[in-house]
């Protein structure tokens, strides 16, 4: 009984993290000799799919992307104008889902020494889930236009959930979360 109640809570655990409850992981990262306070207004130059399934070749999608990121930026005190308008800062997106496995043993029993070896359906007397999921990635670059450099990435990572409105959300969190520093502090 004991082991079953075990068994139990490693499943509804291991479920909890294959749904991606702590959010999406986000990592920035810059090119400490540029000049962010300098950097005015932006442009976007569009959208790449790294997309193996389809799901990505949707403008209403890249819309929603422009728009969450647009705020962030606007909201930093730039202002958005055409390609054409030669901006300070290009922006580009690169988007990609990826199907993944993520393999777990629910091994409860202890080892040959401490649990019931050689019963159960594993090794230990445990057995093995195997958790398949799709992976989305969001990496937004801008670069400095006149130099054509790349000037500040930001790498978005998550599950990706059931429906168009939750994996959206996921972009609006993880677009947040990537713009609370910037523009980056110097490094002295």
């Amino acid at each position: 009984m004991m082991n079953i109640r075990l068994l139990i809570a490693g499943l509804a655990l291991g479920l909890l993290a294959a749904g991606g409850c702590a959010g999406p992981k986000v990592i920035t990262d810059f090119d400490p000799s540029a000049e962010f306070s300098t950097f005015r207004t932006f442009a976007f130059t569009g959208v790449t799919d790294r997309d193996q399934g389809g799901v990505l070749d949707n403008s209403l999608l890249r819309k929603r992307i422009e728009e969450i990121a647009g705020r962030q930026l606007t909201a930093k005190g730039l202002r958005q104008v055409g390609v054409e308008d030669r901006s300070d800062l290009l922006v580009h997106f690169w988007v990609g889902v990826k199907d993944e496995q993520r393999v777990e043993s629910t091994d409860m029993a202890g080892g040959p020494y401490g649990g019931r070896y050689g019963t159960g359906t594993g090794y230990y007397g445990g057995s093995v889930i195997t958790y398949e999921y799709e992976e989305g990635t969001l990496i937004v670059d801008l670069a400095e236009s006149s130099k054509k450099e790349l000037v500040w990435r930001a790498t978005i990572v998550a599950i990706l959930r059931g429906s168009p409105e939750e994996n959206l959300e996921l972009v609006n969190k993880g677009v947040a979360k990537a713009f609370e520093a910037y523009p980056p502090a110097k490094k002295k």
